[in-house]
């Protein structure tokens, strides 16, 4: 493909982005009859229909999807590229994309990127919450630089560094005081309260209700953590989160904190970063995390 198709690319990819030609172009200061132009021909270059049009703005199509990583890796590299060469203007352009679990990216997220943007006020930062499985994803598919994930990944292409230890606790309706009256009373029907099936933190609260001899037939799947607290102060169920982000919610909240065993409890953030890109960007952002190892 010609080297000049390259700014379509990136027009490309804002189009993808937005799900629209029009919100694209006024992004982009173009007109629109432009953007459409950019995007014809990319199409042509590429010998696939990129984009479909329908109602409410444009969908990817198949060779849309698989020009899309592509695309993500032609941003990522040009954000490289604005912040080796930080005296310049073009440091304006340079793009850090984060992703982190809600608990991080309540608590310490906030601190991290404050810091970072000290010392690198002009680089453009995003940050997504999700799920560790989806964040895991994300980032082996180039859609994000860096994310704070619960696990280490399994995959061979992604690099992981531990940055956040933490204690897990269980959150319990009020009445509730001890762990014997937490198992009593999800023999007698206190739900397993989860944002999202799957998650990790609740595997470790099932793996200590098991081993006294408790097995809690309903989970529910709530969606916030916000949520869940509402729950469990409304006395549904218990919950499992790190006391980092609870502590800081349960003023004036009608529950309590019961601890975990100690082999349970403790809990680690990691942060993970593709092995396949030498991105000083990323690089410095993950120097900048690791002084936040806490022992």
């Amino acid at each position: 493909m010609d080297a000049h198709l390259l700014p379509d690319v990136l027009v490309f990819l804002t189009v993808a982005r937005l799900g629209s030609i029009t919100k694209a172009a006024k992004r982009l200061n173009m007109v629109q009859s432009n953007v459409t132009a950019r995007i014809q021909k990319l199409e042509q270059a590429a010998g696939a229909t990129l984009l479909r049009r329908h109602a409410r703005g444009v969908k990817l199509t198949g060779g849309g999807e698989a020009m899309l990583p592509m695309a993500l890796r032609l941003e990522a590299l040009l954000s490289d590229v604005a912040c080796a060469f930080r005296g310049a203007s073009s440091v304006r352009e340079a793009k850090l994309r984060l992703g982190a679990i809600e608990t991080v990216a309540a608590v310490q997220l906030p601190a991290l990127v404050s810091e970072f943007l000290t010392k690198s006020p002009s680089v453009d930062i995003t940050v997504q919450i999700g799920s560790s499985s989806g964040l895991i994803k994300q980032v082996q598919e180039d859609e994000l630089d860096a994310a704070f994930v619960s696990r280490v990944p399994a995959q061979s292409t992604l690099q992981s560094e531990p940055v956040i230890t933490d204690k897990l606790v269980l959150l319990a309706p009020e009445r509730i005081k001890t762990r014997s009256n937490l198992l009593a009373g999800c023999r007698n029907g206190l739900k397993i309260l989860v944002q999202r099936l799957g998650c990790s933190y609740t595997e470790r609260l099932l793996s200590f209700l098991n081993d006294h001899g408790c097995r809690p037939e309903r989970t529910m799947e709530i969606g916030t953590l916000e949520g869940i607290i509402g729950f469990v102060e409304a006395g549904v169920g218990i919950a499992t989160m790190p006391e980092s982000f609870i502590r800081a919610l349960l003023r004036k909240r009608k529950v309590g904190l019961i601890p975990l065993p100690k082999e349970l409890a403790i809990i680690r953030t990691f942060v993970i970063f593709s092995s396949n890109r030498d991105s000083r960007l990323v690089s410095d952002f993950v120097r900048q995390c690791r002084p936040v190892l806490k022992s």
